[in-house]
């Protein structure tokens, strides 16, 4: 059993990827940062985290909805929750209808934290959502 919740960090933004981090940490979290989708796979399924979070469009890709379904299609991981960090005003509407209806009925469960509006109250966010 762990000590602190486990979060899975990743975005292609560096300078994020480290606010976040000190962001999470600083409210009882331990972090994963990662850069890319392989390597948040593998860590994914090697270091089990309490939840995974990650940006949505990360070049050169995949993106963070394709990486979401690979998660969701892992059964390794597949139980693991999954929470979306975007700039975004409403990620939803960046999809065309037909993604869309296979995202959310794939990904039912996904919750999404603004980069803008919620850094600050990132841990808290995380640890309510990973107590749910």
């Amino acid at each position: 059993m762990r000590e602190h919740p486990l979060v899975l960090l990743i975005d292609d933004e560096e300078d994020f990827l480290e606010i976040a981090s000190i962001k999470l940490q600083a409210d009882g979290c331990d972090t994963i940062v990662t850069h890319s989708v392989p390597e948040a796979l593998a860590k994914a399924e090697e270091m089990q985290p309490d939840l995974i979070l990650s940006d949505i469009y990360m070049p050169p890709g995949p993106n963070g909805w394709e990486f979401a379904m690979t998660v969701r299609h892992d059964p390794k991981i597949a139980n693991t929750k999954f929470a979306f960090f975007t700039s975004l005003h409403d990620p939803w509407l960046e999809l065309s209808p037909s993604q869309r209806a296979t995202v959310s009925s794939e990904l039912k469960d996904v919750h999404f934290f603004s980069k803008t509006d919620d850094v600050n109250r990132l841990g808290e966010g995380v640890l309510k959502l990973i107590k749910i």
